[in-house]
């Protein structure tokens, strides 16, 4: 596709859709934590079982961009996120149905490959339409977008869980789909402006060559450690808040709320740090306050 066949899109769309599927993964991920020793319970579960609901879905979404990242530059942007809304809102439908555990499990992980492919996508719209310092501005906006669904995310399954129960609750993530969906096919176009034909040798050797990269391994390491950390909080905070400390769900919604507001604090702290102390000195800060609050 060339260039001057692709149609523009208004600035504010574009933020809007980014935003939107930028923030698919706190919505995914905060929302049914409310409900998460709840639906332990009615479903016969372990506590383990139930914490495999956001492994299976966070496993899932980490693998799954290895492949819709070359599927979106041979086939487009627009037929990816598409694709992968309409599995996500499915797999929502079927998280609500859910008879079993082993049920729940297997859609959520369907639903955290959906979720690869909104977030690949969103990152790659942003390296198609913009320069790097205009696309940083863009991005900027755009997690504004998502400091706000992560905030309100677990405010609301703290509110719907008690009052309409955990299956209507995790309904939620299948009209949040459902209305992105829409929005895409009613309002998105094309950004990618060249197709790349996909050869699964290339992808391999250059996967390889990565992996093996000195800088890859650090960077990759620090991020996976503080992931990991993050991911044992959100893993066991319901059963520790709700079950250990007594709290009510909607109390545990803003103690999640007030943890998204420290990351957007964090976004505006990290800006002010970069002019002073460069990109390494403000990352090795965030390492140590990571290592800090896990200890």
């Amino acid at each position: 596709m060339s260039v001057s066949a692709l149609k523009p899109m208004p600035p504010g769309l574009v933020v809007l859709v980014l935003a939107l599927l930028l923030g698919i993964q706190p919505i995914t991920t905060d929302l049914y934590l409310p409900a998460l020793p709840a639906l332990t319970t009615e479903l016969g579960a372990s506590v383990g079982q139930g914490q495999l609901t956001l492994t299976a879905l966070l496993l899932s979404f980490g693998i799954s961009q290895l492949f819709f990242g070359p599927l979106s530059d041979r086939f487009g942007r627009r037929p990816i996120l598409l694709g992968g809304m309409a599995l996500y809102t499915v797999a929502g439908i079927g998280n609500m149905l859910a008879p079993t555990i082993e049920w729940l499990i297997a859609t959520r992980a369907v639903q955290g490959a959906a979720m690869g492919a909104a977030v690949m996508c969103a990152r790659a719209i942003i390296r198609d339409l913009y320069a790097p310092a205009e696309g940083a501005r863009v991005m900027a906006k755009a997690l504004g977008g998502l400091g706000i669904i992560a905030c309100l995310s677990p405010l609301a399954g703290g509110l719907l869980a008690p009052l309409v129960g955990w299956r209507w609750a995790l309904a939620t993530l299948a009209l949040f789909g459902a209305v992105v969906l829409t929005l895409l096919a009613a309002r998105f176009e094309e950004t990618l402006r060249q197709r790349t034909p996909l050869s699964p040798g290339l992808l391999l050797r250059n996967w390889v060559r990565i992996a093996r990269h000195p800088g890859f391994l650090a960077w990759a390491g620090l991020l996976a450690a503080s992931y990991g950390g993050l991911f044992t909080f959100l893993a066991a905070s319901a059963f520790v808040f709700l079950n250990v400390y007594q709290m009510t769900k909607p109390l545990y919604g803003l103690a999640m709320a007030s943890a998204s507001l420290a990351y957007i604090g964090g976004t505006f702290v990290c800006r002010r740090l970069l002019p002073r102390v460069g990109l390494r000195g403000a990352v090795r800060l965030a390492a140590f306050l990571s290592l800090g609050g896990g200890t």
